[in-house]
């Protein structure tokens, strides 16, 4: 299973070198975890943004997130049991770490390491092998971004599931929504991770990559459908 830890940021619709390396991108300000809700509209309507997809699929599962928190923290829950009370607050203490941890993957940043690679010199055959390594690393690191985001959105679908049997059933809607929001950070991500892989040579890599594609989307979509089907009322 692929556990490399993400160290840089996406760079949407920017997938196949060399439109992918753009010099265009360092004029255009990034989106970070700091980034107002005006400034992110705006952001993500350029042509240019630097992150795009993968930041709007981050940004939709934080706010799935965030409204499980809020569910959980009701005062009332499902049956008011201590049962229900220590599931959901085990469900909040996992939540906080997702929220922090799909913050964290608006906020690296890849592109400066994928226009130094692609400005390598190439006058030999030695530099232009050198060059193409460089930028091989620098396009594989830019894919653990909407691979992170996918882990976390599974994660957070899971948690979806605790907050749902046990979580006030008057807030059913809401942890609906959270499913809905997590569900598109997922499949977004996803869709941005698939472009990217076809700009990678190193096969092997790629072949673990779609493997963990097909782990996380199965993953999600089980917990989603357990999560739905817990919210349905029964009938009378």
């Amino acid at each position: 299973m692929l556990r490399r830890r993400i160290d840089l940021t996406d760079a949407a619709h920017r997938n196949h070198e060399p439109s992918f390396l753009q010099e265009s991108f360092m004029a255009h300000p990034r989106i970070s975890s700091q980034t107002s809700i005006r400034e992110l509209y705006a952001a993500l309507a350029g042509a240019d943004a630097a992150q795009g997809t993968v930041a709007a699929s981050a940004v939709a599962a934080g706010m799935g997130v965030s409204l499980l928190m809020m569910v959980a923290a009701l005062p009332t829950t499902r049956v008011g049991s201590i049962d229900d009370r220590k599931a959901l607050t085990g469900a909040t203490r996992a939540l906080l770490d997702l929220q922090r941890q799909l913050a964290a993957t608006i906020d690296v940043e890849t592109t400066s390491r994928l226009v130094a690679a692609r400005e390598m010199l190439q006058s030999s055959e030695t530099q232009r092998t050198a060059r193409e390594a460089a930028i091989q690393v620098a396009l594989r690191a830019a894919a653990d971004v909407p691979l992170e985001v996918m882990r976390l959105s599974a994660h957070g679908l899971k948690n979806c599931q605790i907050v749902a049997v046990h979580g006030c059933r008057a807030a059913s809607t809401d942890v609906e929504l959270a499913v809905a929001l997590l569900r598109a950070g997922l499949v977004g991500a996803r869709s941005s991770l698939e472009l990217k892989l076809t700009s990678l040579t190193d096969a092997g890599y790629t072949q673990a990559v779609v493997h963990e594609i097909a782990r996380l989307s199965e993953e999600g979509s089980t917990a989603a459908t357990a999560a739905e089907s817990s919210l349905r009322v029964p009938p009378a």
